[in-house]
C-alpha cells in the first residue's frame, strides 16, 4: 500500500509530551532552546560552516547500537538530523513531539516541576507522506484503518506539506507489514459505530469551533528562519493564556519544511507578526476545527482517527485534515462543509 516515491521512513525515535496549556510556561525555555537549536541549523547549513551545531546533530544522531536490538530494518529507512519537532496549542492542552533525547536534554527538569504533564510511555517511529493535496480523507483513511484494524495504536500529523503517521517502535516490524501490503480503504461502518458507541460511553462530545477560522499553511522556503524567530518571538512575548492564539501548531518536518496551523481572525495572525510573504497558500480558504476531548481515554488509544474520518467521509466530507495532540484530537473541515458536519455531528 505504501508508494515508495512518496513515502519516507525515519531513524528518528520520538517521544510525546503533553501539558496543561496554562502549565506552559515552566516548558517555555525548552521549548525556545529547541526552535533556536533548529534555527542554527538552517543557518549553518546555508553558510556551509562547521560549527558547534553540527556537533550537536551528530550526537543526536548517534545511533545506540548497544541498546538497539538487530531487528531487519526497512529499505525506505533514511537517516535524518534528529530535528522533527512540532508544538500544537489548542485551549486546554500544549503538545510536543520531537527526538526522545531533545526531550530529556530540554525537558527533563520541567517534567518533574510539572506532575500534571505526561511522556507517553512509548517511543515513535515517523512515516511521512507526501501530501498532493487530493483526496485528503481518503488518504488519512489508507493510512490509518488498516493500522487500527489490526489493533495498532498511532499519532496523526496533517500538514500543508505531508502526513506524518507515528507508531509505536515496538510496533513496528507489524505495522510496515500490514502497510506495505495492497490495501483499498473502505467506509466501515464498525470502526465508525465502536469509536462513538466509546465516546458516548465517556461523555466526549467533539464540538466544532465556531469562533476560530484557521489556516492550514506552511513557510516559504526562504523564509523558514524567519519564521522560526517569529514563532519564538511570540512565544517569548505572548501570555499564552490571554494573547497567544487559541489554536495554533507549528511542524518542523523530518525532511525539514515548515508546517503551520494558524489563526485566520486579523488580530490573532499579527499577534505572530509573521509577514504575510513568508506564508505560502491561500490567506482566504480557512478551516474550522473539531475538537474532540479525549483525556478520559487511555493514551494508546486504538481506532479513534480512523473512526471519525470513517464518519465524515459516510457524510460526503471528503476533505479533512486530522491533527493528534496528547489528549485531544482536531479534526480539520473545510468551511464549504460546515452545515453537513454540524448536522452530522
Amino acid at each position: 500500500m505504501l508508494n515508495f516515491t512518496e513515502t519516507q521512513l525515519f531513524k528518528s525515535k520520538i517521544s510525546i509530551l503533553t501539558i496543561p496549556r496554562e502549565n506552559f510556561w515552566i516548558f517555555k525555555s525548552g521549548v525556545l532552546e529547541i526552535i533556536y537549536h533548529i534555527i542554527d541549523s538552517y543557518e549553518t547549513r546555508s553558510k556551509s560552516t562547521q560549527s558547534d551545531n553540527d556537533n550537536y546533530s551528530s550526537s543526536d544522531n548517534e545511533t545506540d547500537n548497544d541498546n538497539e536490538s538487530k531487528e531487519e530494518e526497512s529499505g525506505m529507512e533514511i537517516e535524518d538530523d534528529g530535528l522533527f519537532f512540532h508544538l500544537a496549542f489548542t485551549r486546554e492542552e500544549v503538545t510536543i513531539f520531537c527526538s526522545s533525547k531533545l526531550i530529556k536534554r530540554h525537558f527533563s527538569k520541567a517534567i518533574e516541576l510539572d506532575k500534571e504533564s505526561t511522556v507517553i510511555g512509548d517511543e515513535f517511529f515517523i512515516i511521512q507522506v507526501l501530501n498532493d493535496g487530493s483526496n485528503i480523507g481518503k488518504k488519512i483513511l489508507e493510512l490509518t484503518q488498516p493500522l487500527s484494524l489490526n489493533n495498532i495504536s498511532l499519532f496523526f500529523i496533517s500538514n500543508y506539506f505531508s502526513d506524518l503517521v507515528l507508531v509505536p517502535i515496538k510496533d513496528k516490524t507489524k505495522a510496515l507489514e500490514i502497510l506495505e501490503n495492497p490495501y483499498e480503504p473502505s467506509i466501515n461502518e464498525e470502526a465508525e459505530i465502536k469509536t462513538f458507541e466509546l465516546f458516548k460511553k465517556n461523555n466526549i462530545q467533539p464540538k466544532i469551533v465556531l469562533d476560530s477560522k484557521l489556516l492550514l499553511t506552511g513557510a516559504r522556503s526562504g523564509d523558514y528562519v524567519e519564521v522560526l524567530k517569529q514563532t519564538a518571538e511570540a512565544i517569548s512575548r505572548l501570555n499564552v493564556m490571554k494573547d497567544f492564539p487559541r489554536i495554533f501548531a507549528i511542524t518542523r518536518t523530518p525532511t525539514e519544511e515548515i508546517g503551520l496551523l494558524l489563526p485566520c481572525e486579523e488580530k490573532e495572525l499579527n499577534n505572530l507578526r509573521y509577514r504575510k510573504s513568508t506564508i505560502m497558500g491561500s490567506l482566504q480558504d480557512y478551516y474550522y476545527a473539531i475538537v474532540v476531548d479525549l483525556k478520559m481515554l487511555p493514551l494508546d488509544l486504538k481506532g479513534v482517527v480512523s473512526g471519525i474520518a470513517t464518519k465524515l467521509l459516510r457524510l460526503q466530507v471528503n476533505e479533512m485534515s486530522y491533527l493528534s495532540l496528547g489528549k485531544s484530537g482536531l479534526v480539520l473541515v473545510p468551511d464549504l462543509f460546515l452545515d453537513i458536519v454540524e448536522r452530522g455531528l
